[in-house]
């Protein structure tokens, strides 16, 4: 494994040699930043589209890619299919700095480590609507399926000066499908494949009149598959496998107007509701838990420019998880969280390339749960923001500060600095702080939460290297180093700072934990000979630094590579994962190495029938210990697009 990591970093180091590039994204309906004059040492206005097209999530605003001072990764909707990637946890090993593990197939538990951060130190939003577990404090990943997407944004290091709690791996940002302004068009897939799988996907959007003022987008999706016994019983006692059946429904809808071309009003909906089954390290090797998961997202946005210079949106939302769980046919626990969210936000242009941002959020979070009661918790928020060019020079300066009902304040800061040598090199560098609240298991769970947690708090540091232009596309290198303090982590009860009675749980959550993180990523996105390539190296070491030992599930080298290319009436790609081996629970988890492919053909101008096979080598490891990662597959899709 250490030489296929070696090979990996001789790869993209040469591919990156001549001047390379990172991702794309598509936003529509929004402006790019002010006119930049070309001269030496300034940034050099790009013409490609992966390179021109903007993103929003790394300074809530819409600057180019190569604009962004935070290292951004953004898949446009033909990358995710490009990808073969069925849902969120299959398309994230693809960033640079993330690793994904799951206990077994689609559906089962899955916890995204961005940067070395835990699951819970990782913002998820869907159209900028927070759906996280107030009880868990992450994301249901398993729960997003890509066929509903339009594009998927990945900040990666601090961010919580923009978005607060749990940005501090970074923020996975997700776009659903929006109408364009063509007349309406339906497509539709159907696919069958291994573990009796069959996947159905249908949608129409487009406009409304003639004009293209009003847009719709409607798309749904069906999955069921039989999934896979993925626990390994050498190592797992007591346990029975089964393979379960995990069954998904997915609905995305969104609805816009434009009154004028100052104005747009819309309101978009996101639901995906699944019903997965699961084997324990605990209870009996017969039982049989069920459980019924939801992810809804349900968002009314206006915005608008209120003169030449000041732009402003409101958006009130409501982000709803859920999570049912059933022991034999019988009933046993339920969490559902509602977030009740308004985003208010402005942006002054007081210079060509200087912005002025400001803005108040609002967040309120109730806990529905049959094991314990929990009292909602409100936040409120203000941030602002500076972006700026001088000459050779950029500029992005963040502050915010979040009020909660039961902790008092936190605040949160990002400067970034950027410094073109020529118009396709830059240095970049920042210096960030971010927090995580406590979840509500943490503070209320029966016999474990402690009302006295305080918010865990990082700072960390980082600056690289990048190169943009039409030819070879963007690539980027980064250092960075994240310092966690104040974790919170089971505690044995005798250092308890509140008893506990005799009978109850020997561990109590604490702030005790302190972990370091240090890496280098390397990523590279452009053209080789017609060939699309994204490619990426992460090498980190993740310590805890109260145990002197590395932070579990985290591999110290990691690598993927995707490519894709057309061929007439063929576009064949494939996904190359690697990783070295890796701490869990006490063992040690074997590093592996993972092929997917995938290949479509245009039988008309309308139908397409595509292939993708999963595992290709059919490695046997495992992401988690004692669970079985999923063996080959191999699916069949036929699909029309009407033209």
């Amino acid at each position: 494994m250490p030489a296929a990591i070696a090979v990996s970093l001789i790869c993209v180091i040469l591919m990156a040699w001549p001047q390379l590039v990172c991702a794309n994204t598509t936003q529509s309906n929004v402006e790019k930043m002010g006119p930049v004059t070309v001269a030496a040492g300034q940034p050099q206005p790009v013409k490609h589209p992966w390179l021109a097209q903007v993103v929003v999530t790394a300074a809530r605003i819409t600057p180019p890619l190569t604009h962004t001072l935070a290292p951004t990764t953004s898949f446009s909707q033909q990358d995710l299919v490009d990808s073969g990637a069925l849902d969120l946890p299959a398309l994230l090993p693809a960033v640079a700095g993330a690793q994904v593990v799951r206990n077994g197939g689609p559906g089962a538990t899955s916890s995204l480590f961005l940067r070395g951060a835990a699951a819970t130190q990782t913002l998820v939003l869907i159209d900028g609507v927070r759906v996280d577990s107030v009880s868990l404090g992450s994301t249901q990943l398993a729960q997003l399926m890509l066929a509903q997407f339009e594009r998927v944004e990945v900040v990666s290091g601090n961010v919580s000066a923009l978005y607060g709690s749990n940005a501090i791996g970074g923020v996975v940002h997700i776009f659903t499908k929006a109408g364009g302004q063509q007349p309406p068009k339906l497509n539709f897939l159907a696919e069958m494949g291994s573990h009796h799988t069959q996947h159905q996907q249908a949608g129409i959007s487009g406009a409304l009149d003639a004009a293209g003022a009003t847009t719709f987008s409607l798309h749904g999706s069906r999955l069921k598959t039989e999934g896979l016994a993925s626990p390994n019983t050498k190592r797992l006692q007591p346990a029975h496998p089964n393979a379960y059946d995990f069954f998904d429904e997915s609905i995305t809808a969104a609805l816009k107007h434009r009154f004028n071309p100052a104005w747009l009003a819309g309101i978009r909906f996101y639901q995906s509701h699944g019903t997965v089954g699961s084997d324990q390290a605990y209870g009996y090797p017969t039982d049989l838990n069920l459980a019924n998961n939801r992810v809804r997202a349900l968002s009314v946005f206006v915005a608008g420019q209120l003169s030449e210079s000041w732009r402003t949106s409101l958006m009130m939302a409501n982000g709803h998880e859920q999570n049912l769980n059933w022991l034999n046919g019988i009933f046993d626990n339920r969490f559902s969280t509602t977030n009740r969210q308004l985003t208010w936000q402005n942006e002054l242009t007081l210079r060509p390339r200087q912005r002025l941002q400001f803005g108040y959020e609002y967040l309120q979070q109730n806990l529905d749960a049959s094991l314990y009661a929990a009292a909602s918790r409100q936040v409120h928020a203000t941030f602002a923001g500076y972006q700026a060019g001088f000459g050779a020079h950029q500029l992005q300066l963040n502050v915010r500060r979040d009020h909660y009902t039961n902790f008092g304040g936190a605040d949160s800061y990002y400067a970034g600095y950027g410094y073109y040598f020529n118009p396709h090199w830059k240095f970049t560098t920042s210096y960030s702080s971010a927090f995580r609240v406590p979840s509500f298991n943490d503070l209320y769970y029966p016999h474990y939460g402690n009302l006295r947690l305080q918010p865990e708090s990082s700072h960390s540091v980082e600056a690289g290297i990048e190169h943009s232009s039409d030819q070879w596309g963007m690539a980027r290198v980064n250092v960075f180093q994240t310092r966690y303090d104040d974790l919170i982590e089971a505690a044995p009860i005798k250092s308890a700072t509140i008893q506990l009675p005799k009978l109850a749980n020997l561990y109590q959550a604490q702030n005790i934990g302190r972990a370091r993180v240090q890496g280098l990523e390397a990523s590279w996105s452009g053209r080789v000979r017609g060939t699309r390539i994204r490619a990426s190296l992460t090498t980190q070491r993740a310590i805890d630094e109260v145990h002197k030992r590395d932070l579990p599930r985290r591999a110290r080298h990691f690598a993927s590579l995707l490519a894709t290319r057309q061929l007439g009436d063929w576009r064949v790609g494939g996904m190359w994962l690697t990783s070295s081996r890796r701490y869990d629970n006490g063992a040690v988890l074997g590093g592996y190495g993972v092929v997917n492919l995938n290949a479509r053909y245009d039988l008309s101008r309308s139908w397409y029938a595509t292939t993708r096979i999963e595992n290709v080598l059919n490695k046997h490891h495992e992401l988690v210990y004692a669970y079985r990662a999923v063996p080959r597959g191999i699916y069949f899709t036929l699909g029309w697009q009407q033209r």
